[in-house]
């Protein structure tokens, strides 16, 4: 129960339960929920786009609505409510909704059946095509349009605009400056500006922020130039008694303490003088900016300080290497903690830097460029590659209905110095069985040999798709084997391994694959999914297990046998890039009970991700607890053994018919070109459903080439 407030008075506060109001709120909220939550089909846009005033619908115009859409849904073969499904049940609608003439009524159905199977991709039965024609027919004609609104009622319908616009919503509401303030009192950006004309009483309280709103939006640069030019200004005016150079490093100590805003501005009164008001305002106002420029200018001090000369602090190549014991890199790790920690602990690091430059070479150094312009750029040469721009070499073409982007492929990297091919007869005997066939590792797969089969540290490999991270499996698979293999013996029953591969399909193909390559070590693989159940024994005999995230996340669960997650010494995450994804939080979950499993037990359990390239894999290092100098592995599209040119075409037809008889001409085109190229060709689509569409259409467009030809 919540607790009720004393009252004071009748008069000041009236009698009130809290309970009630509460019960009230609730319901309220609930009623608002159902309604903006509802999946019902006669309260969707399809229904206020067909039907014209729904809201005013009678319950015989709305039962024909329903009829319609479960013929639709019938038509569809059981799809409901998608994007795809609204817009053929509006164009099946409109499509049989059209004035047919008596005499030529047999060729036009012949016709609304043909552009019928254009717009689902497949043939509609003569039953199935008059049941939805009557139906649609039936909801067009209890729909009473008075004479003068009928066409206008189409249109509206057609634009998809017959929902009621609130009254309001278009207007734009701009509050007077002079009452918008800015929340942060640290800094205390009151900006004010003077729309009207304000009476004389209140004329000289607005003049100043009306002046500073004028000088920032002509464009003035708040920065330690300006302080420069303020504080000359000051010292000419005989208001401060330090020189210029002095009084500008004074005023940067006040703005980069931590002060609150008015101690600040009293700080500033002190140096300056009272005479310079409006130059302590625009401070204040543009504390931030002046502080940015200074601490770059701090920051390029102490960059060009490690690096003299101002050459590179590490140089392209001829690295220099240091070799540590794991005893010292621990020291060196645990000093260099303590060095945060330290600093993080002293607030006086700034104040110690200011007071020991000067002025004038803090203004020098806060001018030079950005150390990321000289790595980004700004997009003014041949080289440069900015946020929207396409690499150099891109061809664009433009078609009627479409536009066509061509990437020509990134060149590949060239070798490193010291860096080479790590051949299979530098494997161990008994991890050359499973390289049968193969005489080198490939580039990505050397580069992290070492770490995979020499140590247990965790590994992130973000490489692009056919640069072999199976293969990287592999290692580490053979590395868990080479820890268990004892006196010529491999100890089975001391470990599993477990693979973790986001589809079923793929879990077979896996299984497969590792069973004919590890066979040779007997070393047992099989498959657990939903639809490949193990016997306790099966799982026991069975030293490689390749499940999906959801049917190890319901085993793992189980608290209470923890037998069999005990023994699993190496979790192996294939295309871990899916936490991202709607499958993220299982993947998310298995990877936190490994490690508070790791914590509990302190048994030591490997965790080796693979995937695609990441924006983040920062991020997705840190989250596996992989160690981003030794274990993390980023590859970009230079590193594919075969290089990849793309091809990316846009689609800008409006129309739905037409957008997908576009899109599947397009894709035939293609399809025909890769195949006289002497190329194979694979067509990917969104479900089962488009691949018998999508196949189908092919055929179509292949018998008509047929036809042409003969």
């Amino acid at each position: 129960m919540l607790f009720q407030l004393p009252r004071l008075t009748n008069a000041l506060r009236e009698p009130f339960d809290v309970d009630q109001a509460y019960l009230h709120r609730k319901a309220i909220l609930q009623n608002l929920n159902s309604r903006s939550t509802a999946t019902s089909l006669e309260e969707s846009k399809l229904a206020r786009k067909i039907v014209y005033q729904w809201d005013q619908a009678s319950p015989e115009l709305r039962q024909a609505y329903k009829q319609f859409v479960g013929a639709v849904v019938e038509l569809m073969k059981g799809e409901v409510v998608s994007e795809e499904f609204r817009e053929v049940a509006f164009n099946v609608y409109r499509l049989f909704t059209g004035t047919v003439v008596e005499d030529e009524e047999h060729r036009s159905i012949a016709e609304k059946k043909l552009d019928l199977q254009k717009l689902v991709g497949y043939a509609v039965s003569d039953s199935l095509l008059s049941r939805v024609a009557s139906l649609a027919q039936r909801l067009y004609e209890l729909q009473n349009y008075h004479p003068g609104n009928e066409t206008v009622s189409l249109q509206e319908m057609s634009n998809g605009t017959t929902d009621e616009v609130e009254f309001g919503s278009d207007l734009v509401f701009r509050p007077p400056a002079r009452f918008l303030i800015d929340v942060s009192l640290e800094d205390s950006d009151f900006l004010v500006e003077q729309d009207d004309a304000p009476s004389s009483s209140h004329e000289s309280q607005y003049d100043h922020g009306s002046s500073n709103f004028r000088e920032s939006v002509s464009g003035v640069n708040f920065d330690l130039s300006w302080l420069r030019d303020a504080c000359d200004k000051i010292v000419r005016g005989n208001t401060s008694q330090l020189p210029r150079d002095e009084l500008a490093m004074a005023i940067c100590r006040v703005l980069d303490s931590e002060k609150p805003g008015d101690e600040i501005a009293g700080d500033l009164l002190d140096l300056v003088g009272d005479g310079a008001f409006e130059t302590v305002q625009d401070l204040i106002m543009h504390r931030k900016e002046i502080v940015d420029a200074v601490h770059h200018g701090l920051h390029a001090l102490k960059a060009d300080k490690m690096s003299p000369g101002g050459q590179s602090r590490t140089p392209s190549y001829a690295v220099q290497v240091t070799v540590q014991t794991e005893s010292e890199r621990q020291i060196d790790k645990l000093r260099r903690k303590e060095e945060r920690k330290h600093r993080r602990g002293t607030n006086n690091g700034v104040e110690d830097d200011l007071s020991a430059v000067s002025f004038s070479s803090l203004l020098h150094a806060s001018e030079k460029k950005n150390i990321f312009e000289d790595l980004i750029g700004h997009g003014e040469g041949p080289n440069t590659l900015g946020p929207t721009a396409l690499p150099q070499g891109t061809i664009r073409k433009h078609y009627k209905g479409y536009e066509e982007v061509i990437i020509p492929p990134t060149p590949t990297a060239s070798m490193k110095p010291g860096e080479r091919l790590i051949e299979i007869k530098e494997l161990d005997d008994f991890a050359q069985t499973a390289f049968h066939g193969y005489k080198s590792l490939n580039r990505i797969q050397s580069r992290i040999y070492h770490t995979t089969y020499n140590s247990n540290e965790n590994i992130l490999v973000c490489a692009p798709t056919g640069a072999g991270k199976t293969n990287i499996a592999m290692i580490a698979i053979l590395h868990e084997i080479k820890n268990h293999f004892r006196d010529g013996y491999l100890h089975k029953d001391e470990f599993k391994i477990v693979y973790v591969a986001p589809m079923k399909a793929l879990a077979a193909e896996v299984t497969s694959t590792f069973s004919h390559r590890l066979s040779p070590l007997n070393v047992t693989v099989r498959e657990l999914t939903g639809d490949m159940q193990l016997s306790k024994n099966e799982l026991e005999e069975t030293q490689m297990i390749v499940t999906t995230p959801e049917k190890w996340d319901v085993i793992t669960r189980k608290s209470s046998d923890m037998s069999l997650s005990m023994l699993v010494k190496l979790l192996i995450i294939d295309e871990v890039h899916l936490l991202n994804d709607d499958r993220g939080p299982v993947i998310e979950a298995l990877v936190a009970r490994t490690l508070r499993q790791v914590e509990s037990t302190q048994s030591m359990i490997r965790i080796v991700g693979l995937s695609a390239t990441l924006p983040n894999y920062l991020e997705v290092a840190q989250f596996l607890r992989v160690n981003p100098d030794t274990g993390l592995f980023f590859f970009d599209s230079s590193y594919r053994p075969v290089p990849l040119a793309q091809q990316y075409i846009g689609i800008s037809e409006h129309n739905f018919l037409a957008r997908n008889e576009l899109l599947n001409e397009i894709c035939y085109n293609k399809v025909v070109d890769s195949l006289k190229q002497g190329h194979q060709a694979m067509v990917f689509v969104h479900s089962r459903k488009d691949t018998v569409k999508t196949a189908d259409k092919l055929v179509s467009f292949l018998s008509g080439y047929d036809l042409m030809r003969s």
